[in-house]
């Protein structure tokens, strides 16, 4: 099996265990090959922010494995299990789909696994126009707040969850819309199906999130277009 690791550079221990693994793989009986290229399976090691990094600069390729520390959510694998476990998990071959998202923003494509986020800068409240077309429908929404979270259920148990959204399990195709403090309440968080598109205009200038990456200022009225996206291939055991 041709496989690829991608180690957290900030994380000694991340780099340290990259070159043990590198070693126990290439000596194993069932002749795994280490590659920078062309891998059938991508190890990340370093914990959930390794992949989520590693797929914004696509970098991710074939089935996805992962080593974490304990209380990593998506890594199959923690530091102290991953020998006994790895043999296992690659022999077996059984895979979960999780859905991702992506989102185009002046003719730019942005995918991320776990949410997006438009959020106001300078301390100041944001105003948001949130359009939702599922189903032939459209609904449209105006609010003031800190921001919005558009949110994949491997991702809603993060961020989202914590500003009041609905947690989802992992493989569940459905994609939750969670605003961050709204004035008065007046918009609420929705579950909405895999098919929804999710249209976000503020009204002032805001930073534009993605996996808990800071990627750029929007301006006012600039139309962020996010939707479902294509799947990624991960091993059993995520979440």
């Amino acid at each position: 099996m041709l496989i690829k690791i991608l180690a957290n550079p900030k994380k000694q221990w991340a780099k340290d265990l990259a070159k043990e693994a590198k070693n126990f793989l290439s000596a194993s009986p069932a002749s795994h090959k280490i590659v920078s290229k062309g891998a059938e399976v991508t190890l990340c090691i370093g914990g959930d922010g390794t992949i989520l990094y590693a797929n914004h600069e696509g970098k991710l390729e074939g089935k996805i494995l992962a080593i974490g520390a304990e209380k990593s959510y998506i890594c199959q694998l923690n530091r102290t299990n991953w020998k006994e476990k790895i043999f296992s998990l690659l022999g077996q071959g059984k895979t979960t789909k999780i859905m991702t998202l992506e989102a185009q923003v002046n003719g730019k494509t942005y995918h991320a696994i776990n949410d997006f986020v438009i959020h106001a800068t300078h301390y100041r409240v944001a105003e948001i126009d949130v359009e939702i077309v599922e189903n032939g429908v459209t609904n449209k929404n105006s609010f003031e707040g800190d921001g919005l979270i558009v949110s994949s259920s491997i991702g809603s148990t993060g961020y989202a969850y914590s500003a009041g959204g609905e947690k989802l399990t992992p493989i569940e195709r459905k994609i939750a819309v969670v605003p961050i403090c709204p004035y008065k309440r007046a918009f609420s968080g929705q579950v909405l199906s895999e098919t929804a598109q999710v249209n976000v205009i503020p009204g002032n200038d805001c930073a534009f999130i993605l996996d808990g990456i800071f990627i750029r200022k929007l301006k006012r009225g600039e139309n962020v277009r996010i939707k479902k996206s294509a799947d990624l291939i991960f091993f059993e055991g995520v979440g």
